[in-house]
């Protein structure tokens, strides 16, 4: 694979009070005339709800429309997403916009909590409504620590789910850091999920966090394309989040070869020092893939199309 850059698109510039900083996750949505991307955004208490704004389908650089709201905001007190949402996947179902969210909690004993949870709209996305004030994926009997980012692929009645499993929370530096790796789920009903165990993608050691799947099909084969990261000086250091990518044929095993990923940080600017949070989508026969770059999207969402002739 090989990915052309086309630079940052948009960040946030602190003109709302729910958003002063981060447009992180970008998760897009494809309309006849403009790609509608959902991210999170953080309040003056670093705490994220879910942003979107419109940019033209021909020329990605021009913004045509900022919403002043988020689209949903903190669940009840007390539920898994009381204290923060973040956008992972989206999808039209039914008549209806189906967001998967991450939700997020603070703990005592280590820094969060995350679960997935369903968020529906009824006009295009500017508004969603909770399926339930609980998750639909949250820590289990066989994975006890968390389950985020998940991505959808629906073929014929079976819904295909690849996300992000906790592993372990590990000292390091006098500070819990959260490993987690990627996993797979299937569904009938897109609500209810069995979970298999094994991760899909192999660390390459133990320290190794990955995260954010991204699955697409091309010619006949599954593409996925990925965060990962040490647990060591990774906040914009050496261990900072690069792109990763994976082939299969059935989109279950898996081929890992992160140097065909694309995509890599650029020598300066805004990607400069990390790559992270990928989502590819399909519009007028290009592939696009909209991603953050430093400070975990502090420093805004950007583009980039495949090129076609050497995938």
């Amino acid at each position: 694979m090989e990915w052309k850059k086309k630079g940052v698109i948009f960040f946030p510039d602190g003109q709302y009070n729910w958003s002063q900083t981060h447009a992180q996750a970008p998760t897009v949505l494809v309309l006849n005339d403009r790609f509608r991307i959902f991210f999170a955004t953080r309040n003056q208490d670093n705490k994220s709800q879910i942003a979107l704004i419109d940019i033209d389908i021909d020329n990605p650089q021009k913004i045509l429309h900022i919403h002043s709201e988020p689209v949903f905001s903190f669940g009840k007190p007390g539920t898994f997403d009381d204290e923060g949402v973040m956008p992972s996947f989206v999808g039209q179902y039914n008549n209806q916009l189906w967001m998967y969210y991450s939700g997020w909690n603070q703990r005592n004993t280590v820094p969060y909590h995350n679960a997935i949870g369903i968020a529906v709209s009824n006009n295009e996305g500017f508004t969603f409504e909770r399926i339930s004030d609980g998750p639909i994926m949250d820590r289990s009997f066989e994975e006890p620590y968390i389950a985020i980012t998940p991505y959808i692929v629906k073929e014929n009645n079976l819904w295909r789910m690849w996300y992000s499993s906790g592993l372990q929370w590990k000292m390091i530096n006098g500070h819990f850091e959260h490993i987690y790796a990627i996993k797979y789920a299937e569904s009938i009903n897109g609500i209810d999920w069995k979970r298999y165990k094994k991760n899909i993608i192999k660390q390459s050691h133990s320290l190794e966090v990955l995260c954010r799947p991204c699955v697409v099909k091309i010619n006949n084969h599954y593409h996925l394309w990925y965060s990962y990261r040490d647990s060591l000086d990774f906040r914009n250091g050496t261990g900072a989040y690069k792109m990763g990518y994976a082939i299969s044929k059935n989109g279950d095993e898996w081929l890992r070869n992160d140097e065909k990923s694309g995509l890599n940080p650029s020598e300066k600017g805004w990607d400069s020092k990390m790559i992270c949070y990928p989502y590819v989508v399909k519009a007028k026969n290009n592939h696009f893939l909209f991603y953050n770059g430093n400070d975990f999207g502090k420093s805004g969402i950007g583009y980039a199309i495949l090129n076609e002739t050497n995938t």
